[in-house]
């Protein structure tokens, strides 16, 4: 069900764009103000006892909804219940739609909207420095958005998707939490990013030039001193700019028609697009050999 669940919900996305307004997050800020005003007395609140009820609540909920659905329906409950819960961690937008926004914007006014959306800020003057801040976004978001999603949802079913999604919306956004708070929603998100990135990283090895990809991969590392369970996602986008900004894909026959400005971003599109197409080739291997159920 798992594979077949994440393609469901993933190509109704794709095809019924309507369903992004089911995405509302106003609660998420409700939620929390709540929290911190009714059990700010507990013992540990603005730390560890926070952190954990602030996460545990919408976990409790799911599981919650998960029974009744099963009570009432079987499996079958269970299976729908997936699919929307999928539908509505994908996101908050769909990244495709991003993209095709700043590549087929009908005049210069509309296409620097788009792509201050898709970078979350200002456009760099430098057109390098663009190009970079460009392909970084299109492989961060493509991993918070989809990849993040796809894989803790095929490790721990709908709480691992939810789970992920909830440290990347407290994270990301200011909803009034304590530091302390704050910093463990910062550490869990690295945490459960970092096996993401590393496989993100694998298969764009597979997809494009693994010799090219591997070489960034260990180049990074070797120069940075890094370890490999800091939570530094930087290894990925070094790897994507490296395939990226070498033309290693635009020559393998299945990159074409990517020229002029937006060719940086173009490709980097077509790239996620060709990882997600090596995970669910391998998430489709799990499932036949039962190691997914």
């Amino acid at each position: 069900m798992t594979i077949i669940s994440i393609l469901i919900a993933f190509t109704l996305c794709h095809f019924i764009r309507e369903l992004r307004r089911l995405r509302r997050f106003e609660w998420i800020a409700s939620f929390t103000s709540l929290c911190n005003d009714k059990l700010k007395d507990l013992p540990g609140w603005a730390g560890p006892t926070g952190f954990l009820v602030i996460i545990g609540l919408p976990l409790l909920a799911a599981w919650l909804v998960t029974g009744l659905l099963s009570s009432a329906l079987g499996q079958i409950g269970e299976f729908l219940f997936a699919i929307v819960l999928l539908i509505y961690t994908f996101g908050p937008r769909d990244l495709d739609v991003d993209v095709r926004r700043v590549i087929r914007a009908d005049d210069e006014d509309q296409q620097k909207e788009a792509l201050e959306a898709l970078l979350d800020g200002p456009i760099p003057e430098d057109p390098a420095e663009c190009r970079t801040c460009t392909i970084n976004a299109v492989f961060s978001k493509a991993l918070k958005r989809w990849f993040g999603i796809i894989f803790w949802f095929a490790l721990l079913g709908i709480y691992g998707a939810l789970l992920y999604r909830l440290a990347t919306w407290l994270t990301d956004n200011d909803y009034g939490l304590f530091e302390e708070q704050q910093d463990l929603l910062e550490s869990l998100c690295k945490i459960m990013e970092w096996p993401v990135a590393q496989l993100m990283t694998l298969s764009l090895a597979i997809a494009t030039d693994f010799d090219s990809v591997y070489s960034a991969w260990k180049k990074y590392h070797d120069e940075r001193g890094h370890g490999l369970f800091e939570g530094n996602n930087e290894f990925m986008l070094t790897s994507a700019r490296t395939i990226v900004m070498g033309g290693h894909a635009e020559n393998d026959g299945y990159a074409d028609q990517l020229q002029g400005q937006m060719a940086g971003i173009k490709l980097s599109m077509d790239l996620v697009w060709r990882s997600l197409g090596v995970w669910a080739t391998v998430l489709a291997i799990l499932l036949l050999v039962d190691v997914i159920a």
